[in-house]
């Protein structure tokens, strides 16, 4: 899988070969939610120049846990590995990024993550109180999220687009849809993950604008 225009590293492409292939070595934490990959190497190597990224540094720019879930992928990328960032909860309801690849679900991220679609089914079946999770907004704006990252686009968790915000209009039934196709495209099912690019394709409703997200 190529990089997207967030993962890309840029000039410091080479960096990224000397991580290890375990993307569970960049834990996440209070930091800057860098837009792309290619922003915080640059942040880091004007600090630190021509220091390999597997090397311990003793002041770290710093980075939020979806930066540094970016920077794995990034790194899985480089390596060819066909990685992608998706969208949900931890146990303790706060929003979340993971690491996915091929073979397994979670690769990287908190204990207790619960993805984006399955919270939001759950509140529409009436099994689950969406104001641990912020309110039924906050689910699908994750929702809406989580479609953009498994589409390669991984804006940052303040980017909003489409009917996000704190009211819950739009069609519910679209978000229905959605949801359920993200939860199946998570659990491997090929069919469910070309209805989510289609979609994402030819719906703007659901899409971040190009100037949010523009083309690799």
């Amino acid at each position: 899988m190529s990089q997207s225009y967030f993962s890309d590293p840029g000039r410091h492409a080479a960096l990224l070969d000397d991580l290890p292939a375990d993307p569970t070595v960049f834990p996440g934490g209070p930091g800057p939610d860098w837009r792309r990959v290619a922003d915080l190497l640059d942040a880091d190597q004007e600090r630190w120049p021509g220091r390999p990224l597997s090397e311990p540094r003793p002041r770290p720019v710093g980075a939020s846990s979806r930066a540094t879930a970016l920077l794995s992928v990034a790194a899985l990328r480089r390596g060819g590995v066909p990685a992608r960032c998706r969208i949900g909860f931890t146990r303790g309801y706060a929003p979340a990024v993971v690491v996915t690849r091929p073979g397994g679900s979670e690769s990287f991220g908190p204990d207790g993550f619960v993805l984006a679609g399955e919270v939001w089914l759950a509140w529409r079946d009436g099994t689950l109180d969406a104001t641990r999770f912020g309110g039924a907004a906050a689910v699908r704006d994750a929702v809406l999220r989580d479609l953009a990252y498994a589409n390669r686009d991984e804006l940052p968790l303040s980017e909003t687009w489409g009917p996000m915000g704190p009211d819950l209009v739009g069609d519910l039934d679209l978000v229905d849809d959605l949801a359920a196709l993200l939860v199946a495209a998570f659990l491997r099912d090929d069919v469910a993950e070309r209805e989510l690019a289609e979609r994402y394709a030819s719906d703007h409703r659901v899409r971040p604008p190009r100037d949010l997200a523009p083309v690799a």
